[in-house]
């Protein structure tokens, strides 16, 4: 497979990059995730954000899983690797090319009008320590998936934030990512409430 290349339309350009990789079948995580290449980090993490903003979101378990694939990717990103490494144990998740394509036409009209307005912005934002502080913050988003998975499309608010972040690494646009931070802030005040009432 060819390594997916950003484009003036990433959002829009990922999500045909995945069909690609389904070829009018099923695909798993795995090839998924190689479908994008050594430009994977952004990409995925804007994938799995899109997935659970979507009805595929409230099945069991695919938050936890959703949430351990941007686990593995911020780590990688946190460690600096430049080539991305994806355990075998994630060919045993598969996502069919019907639900790829519910999700294309469900927002691919909101991901057009996104990427009419991004671009590089605030590079010091995209490198350097604040990308290990980004990794750092997609890492904390991705634990709150599981406590939150049990509450109807409780998974929405940190996995737009996880979309905000993978969006502003594959842009370079640094004002996305300081939106992400700022928008957290708001998630975590939600899953410590949510953690205070049950006890």
């Amino acid at each position: 497979m060819n390594a997916y290349q950003s484009s003036d339309k990433p959002l829009e350009g990922i999500l045909k990059r995945a069909r690609e990789a389904a070829g009018g079948e099923q695909v798993d995580l795995k090839d998924l995730v190689q479908a994008f290449g050594d430009r994977a980090f952004g990409p995925v993490m804007i994938l799995c954000s899109l997935f659970l903003m979507t009805p595929i979101g409230i099945i069991p378990g695919l938050p936890a899983a959703f949430g351990l694939i941007v686990i593995i990717f911020a780590v990688q990103l946190l460690c600096r690797r430049k080539h991305p490494w994806m355990p075998e144990i994630l060919r045993k998740v598969e996502i069919s090319d019907a639900a790829l394509e519910k999700t294309q036409n469900k927002v691919s009209p909101i991901l057009r009008k996104i990427d009419n307005v991004i671009h590089p912005r605030l590079p010091w934002v995209t490198s350097g320590p604040m990308q290990i502080l980004t990794a750092l913050l997609a890492i904390l988003l991705s634990i709150t998936l599981v406590p939150l998975g049990v509450v109807p499309f409780g998974v929405v608010a940190p996995a737009f934030i996880i979309g905000l972040l993978g969006l502003g690494i594959t842009a370079r646009d640094g004002v996305l990512i300081i939106a992400g931070f700022v928008l957290s802030l708001g998630v975590a005040y939600g899953v410590t409430n949510l953690i205070l009432t049950q006890f």
